[in-house]
């Protein structure tokens, strides 16, 4: 089973206007959405287009707590919150009719220790080494560091495998446990690993081995429309795949997230790296094709599996 972990949840709305948007000025929405947010809630829809199972962890907060585990549930995601006082945040992204995207996200509130310590409960009763858990995205204002390593500590002790979205502390923080895969972009790469950012495989390729260095067992660089890099410690070539032709972000929000879904989706069903490289690069570029944060259904993917180029680098 695939387990992800969404320390910070949001509820995301979406509004979509017909003009570009004019700051200091009077912006008339044409449409608006609302729905459950936050890259590991997210992970847990993309897998759940795919046709695999997951269960949603994380703190709920609020009346906008309330709506998000709603939402979760009508859409067949199993999810198992712990609830706190506050209220989960509410991110805003803007769709003008050029396709450009302005978000604004809320902070989030504090959580007490009282509350991880709750919460870290709940996580053990999901620690089978049969399962995969995924943590992503950002963590709440103030939260410890120490809260943080104690989490991933807690995964790897149990035997489980983990896959980690994070950039930063957090990612430093986490390659010291050795992840059995790690999902930057190749800015967050770049950042890691002191190099400077590019899209050149036979480049990238260096900074990569960096995080393996680090502890990282398997790493995939998102590259947007380029595609991706894939290498992993146990695997003797390193696997670089892209679109034919290329396929350009219409809803660039999410398709992180739905790669980070369709590596757990790909472990869970032991696909072979090959395979798993094509499907998670297949699955974010048919993302892109959606608007908003929409997650592709396995008929899409598989349309875009079909015009993949793979590259051993």
């Amino acid at each position: 089973m695939i387990i992800t972990i969404t320390l910070n949840p949001a509820m995301d709305r979406t509004l979509r206007i017909e003009q570009p948007l004019e700051v200091r000025k009077l912006n008339r929405a044409s449409s608006t959405s609302v729905e459950p947010g936050g890259k590991g809630i997210n992970v847990s829809r993309a897998v759940k287009a795919l046709g695999g199972k997951s269960v949603a962890l994380g703190f709920s907060a609020g009346n906008n707590g309330r709506a998000m585990k709603d939402a979760l549930t009508s859409m067949d995601i199993h999810h198992d919150f712990v609830d706190v006082p506050g209220n989960t945040r509410v991110n805003l992204q803007i769709i003008d009719q050029e396709g450009d995207h302005t978000e604004i996200n809320e902070p989030g509130f504090k959580i007490a220790d009282s509350d991880f310590l709750r919460f870290l409960e709940r996580v053990e009763q999901y620690l089978d080494e049969n399962n995969i858990f995924v943590i992503s995205g950002s963590v709440p204002p103030f939260f410890p560091m120490s809260n943080f390593t104690k989490l991933i500590k807690t995964i790897k002790k149990a035997g489980c495998r983990l896959i980690v979205d994070e950039a930063d502390e957090l990612l430093e923080e986490a390659l010291k446990f050795e992840p059995d895969f790690v999902k930057p972009n190749i800015l967050e790469l770049a950042r890691a690993v002191g190099d400077e950012p590019t899209t050149d495989p036979d480049v990238l390729v260096h900074s990569a081995r960096k995080l393996i260095e680090k502890g990282a067992q398997a790493v995939c660089v998102s590259m947007s429309q380029e595609g991706a890099l894939f290498i992993s410690k146990h695997e003797p070539e390193v696997l670089y795949v892209n679109c034919n032709p290329k396929i350009y972000d219409e809803g660039a929000v999410g398709t992180g997230d739905a790669m980070v879904g369709a590596i757990a989706n790909a472990m869970d069903k032991k696909l072979s790296f090959l395979e798993m490289a094509k499907f998670t690069v297949a699955t974010g570029r048919a993302c892109a094709r959606l608007a908003g944060t929409e997650m592709a259904t396995l008929k899409k993917v598989y349309e875009v599996y079909e015009s993949l180029l793979v590259y051993t680098v």
